[in-house]
């Protein structure tokens, strides 16, 4: 062959073999099933130098199959004081694996994190989009980190959505040879592959061709799911500070040192926690006046600067300024307290309604939030202190239910916070309503909310404005058209707090009327609104994480003289997912219903599903029961 044609071979084969890499004929039909995205290749390598000092190195090459996938093809990374970009690059590639764009440092933007209610954050992210639209596509991207802090490592999660398949994914960690490294792995099937290189010791994690996930209804937790490896240091260094977090000991110790000497209060607040509880003598009644003088005197405002993401500002700056983040009003909370012969301890907590549980058996940093906790003889006081609103005592959906950890002069260690039963979570619902002979309804609604059913009202109530109350109930009920003509709440701070709502409801059309027949709903409100398809096959346990007791009571006065040609039938059902029952009744020329749902706090194999879903499909059923009545000659 001619020395040309040699070279042009070599260069065709070259280009070929490049363009063929990401050539979305190479993605398997398995991979492809039910995605939006393919993960063709990601890889995280992780090189630890010392206790204050990483390089972490990631590259992503992911295949956007369509436009629900276009989310994942934004690329957004963070940086602040501890953590660096070294370098970052980018390619658009188009079906055929043919590179057809770069990133260009002018097309990366660059911006203030910005969360709505901090007041100062030193931490900033870069973004890039290629804004493709020429299915399929493939983005790849490559950056590199100096990470100066050793006090949390990246978790990798190979896996970030069920509807994305991964083809390969890899985790590298590098340590020095004398470097106490910990993980911790879930659902994956091997240990990681350790070599040794001179004086380093190498970690490898890999996984390939993990399909897309089924998300089903009461699933658990995606870290019982997803594969994922936790990583974490033993000794660590932040800034000045040095700390080992091998036991929660250890990192309750680091935490105590972060908070070393700032409880000291200033003289004029010290003077009055003694006016306000000198003359109180239950210690419960004092941590109740202490806790409204925080929230009479205070607001929460996020500061995040350095290592303050993890060290509270002290005592004297939150009296004087009358603000701060989590972690400054909590250690101002333990001051008051100790100023009036109260101990208290301060607690990091992961804190959330939708959140993963901590993993209690590897201390590492999992928390995003700060609490405190008052400990009695035989109980304990739980204060959320960037609350004005809240009951002292309550924990709620945000850090009730869930395992926490408490820093006192002995370290860290692990707790339980506050668990909510059904007859804690209750919403309590009475209807008075009269139904015109044209089916128009006019109704009056009392509801008390308690306990965590009383969680999302509270915050609405907190947090909105009139005009967004109206919006929302608007839009609150399974009501075909129907306005709210007056509403008015009265709130009770209870250890277990409640809200009473009053409406008043007219819904257009709720009965109907076809030639003498009429027929009419009497469960008005309150309707579980989904079905169960029980011939699917269940791939993950069933878990029901949040009890609650249901009770609507309901009476129409029918306006017209009617007699009974069909009343349902009244349904009591008892199980371990929880109990339902409704009876219908009709006297006087009113109708009468009362309904009564519980759920209970279990966790059921998948195998039960069919006999869950039955349960709730009798639900759904029984709700949506209507009485026919005929109207009376005359």
């Amino acid at each position: 062959m001619k020395p040309f044609l040699i070279a042009f071979a070599a260069i065709f084969f070259f280009q070929s073999a490049n363009t063929q890499e990401y050539n979305v004929l190479l993605i398997s039909d398995s991979l492809k099933k039910n995605a939006n995205a393919v993960d063709r290749y990601s890889e995280m390598h992780i090189t630890i130098i010392s206790e204050k000092k990483a390089i972490v190195y990631e590259k992503e090459v992911l295949t956007i199959l369509n436009e629900a996938g276009d989310k994942y093809a934004d690329y957004i990374t963070s940086y602040d004081k501890f953590n660096s970009i070294n370098d970052l690059d980018g390619n658009l590639y188009n079906a055929y694996g043919k590179k057809i764009k770069e990133v260009k440092k002018k097309d990366i933007s660059d911006h203030s994190v910005y969360d709505g209610y901090s007041l100062m954050r030193d931490d900033r992210y870069k973004e890039h989009n290629f804004y493709c639209k020429d299915y399929p596509y493939t983005v790849e991207y490559e950056e590199e980190d100096e990470q100066t802090q050793m006090f949390s490592l990246p978790t990798w999660d190979p896996q970030i959505s069920p509807n994305m398949s991964v083809q390969v994914s890899k985790l590298i960690v590098e340590t020095p040879e004398n470097y106490k490294f910990r993980y911790k792995q879930f659902n994956l099937k091997t240990a990681p592959q350790i070599t040794q290189k001179n004086d380093k010791v190498i970690y490898t994690w890999q996984v390939n061709d993990l399909t897309t996930k089924k998300t089903e209804l009461y699933q658990p937790g995606w870290r019982e799911i997803m594969p994922s490896v936790m990583l974490a240091p033993t000794t660590f260094g932040v800034d000045d500070y040095t700390g080992d977090m091998n036991t929660w000991k250890g990192f309750g110790d680091f935490i105590n040192i972060l908070r070393k000497e700032r409880d000291i209060l200033p003289d004029d607040v010290k003077q009055k926690v003694h006016a306000l509880t000198d003359n109180v003598k239950g210690p419960r009644e004092k941590v109740e006046i202490l806790y409204k003088y925080l929230q009479q005197n205070s607001r929460y405002v996020s500061v995040q600067l350095g290592v303050g993401g993890w060290q509270p500002f002290d005592a004297n700056y939150v009296a004087t300024n009358k603000y701060g983040d989590c972690k400054a009003l909590s250690n101002y909370m333990v001051a008051l307290l100790k100023e009036a012969g109260i101990k208290a301890d301060y607690v990091l907590i992961k804190a959330g309604e939708d959140e993963e549980p901590i993993q209690t058996d590897f201390p590492i940093n999992q928390f995003n939030h700060a609490t405190v906790c008052v400990p009695f003889d035989k109980d304990s006081m739980w204060l959320e202190c960037t609350s004005q609103t809240q009951a002292p005592g309550y924990a709620g959906t945000f850090t009730g239910n869930r395992y926490a950890l408490l820093v006192n002069e002995n370290g860290g260690h692990i707790v339980a916070t506050p668990a909510y039963t059904a007859s804690d979570n209750m919403i309590v619902r009475k209807i008075n309503g009269v139904v015109d002979q044209t089916g128009n309804l006019s109704a009056d609604v009392s509801t008390r909310f308690s306990g965590c059913e009383s969680d999302d009202l509270q915050l609405r109530l907190d947090y909105d404005d009139k005009q967004k109350i109206e919006e929302i109930l608007k839009d609150e009920f399974d009501l075909p058209t129907y306005d709210v003509t007056s509403y008015n709440y009265k709130q009770h701070k209870d250890i277990i707090p409640s809200i009473d709502e009053d409406l008043q409801i007219n819904a257009t059309n709720y009965a109907a009327a076809m030639g003498k027949r009429f027929f009419l709903m009497p469960n008005v409100l309150t309707h579980l609104s989904y079905k169960i398809d029980t011939s699917e096959k269940r791939m993950y346990d069933i878990v029901l994480d949040h009890p609650f007791i249901h009770i609507d009571s309901v009476s129409i006065k029918l306006a017209g003289s009617y007699s009974i040609e069909s009343l349902p039938k009244d349904v009591n059902l008892k199980t371990a997912y929880g109990d339902y029952s409704i009876s219908f009744k009709y006297q006087d020329n009113t109708v009468f219903c009362v309904r009564r749902f519980q759920q209970n706090e279990a966790r059921f194999a998948a195998s039960q599903y069919a006999n869950f879903g039955n349960f709730i499909n009798s639900i759904n059923k029984a709700d949506k029961s209507k009485i026919v009545f005929i109207k009376k000659e005359g």
